[in-house]
């Protein structure tokens, strides 16, 4: 092969880079984890002024997540659902990318060669 094919495999081998479904499910979960168990963490050292409920906004997340609350052992386990959470939107968002380029590749295929029968 000449260095320019070489070079144009590259390119187009980085544009359309397999994202692993596992490895994005870890790490937006994770990511997803850490922020929920931040933000009730900072809320909890701030503490409350003058006896008022600590984070009554984030507390409402306690609708969605099932004994979540602004405490320790709800850091925890809001930490444990949005990992969850995000485990899945990053499993999904990986597999939707890896079929939406294999579409396109496969599409980009049948059109060279339809514009080959043409030509």
């Amino acid at each position: 092969m000449t260095p320019t094919i070489d070079k144009d495999k590259a390119i187009l081998m980085a544009a359309f880079a397999r994202i692993k479904p596992v490895a994005m499910a870890v790490a937006l979960g994770t990511v997803f984890a850490l922020l929920l168990f931040s933000a009730t963490a900072v809320l909890l050292v701030k503490g409350a002024v003058n006896g008022e409920i600590v984070g009554p906004h984030l507390a409402l997340l306690g609708i969605y997540l099932p004994g979540y609350e602004v405490s320790w052992p709800g850091a925890f386990l809001g930490a444990a659902y949005m990992f969850m959470a995000g485990a899945l939107l990053g499993f999904l968002l990986a597999v939707l990318w890896n079929l939406t380029h294999h579409l396109f590749v496969a599409f980009m295929v049948l059109r060279s060669l339809w514009w080959r029968m043409t030509a």
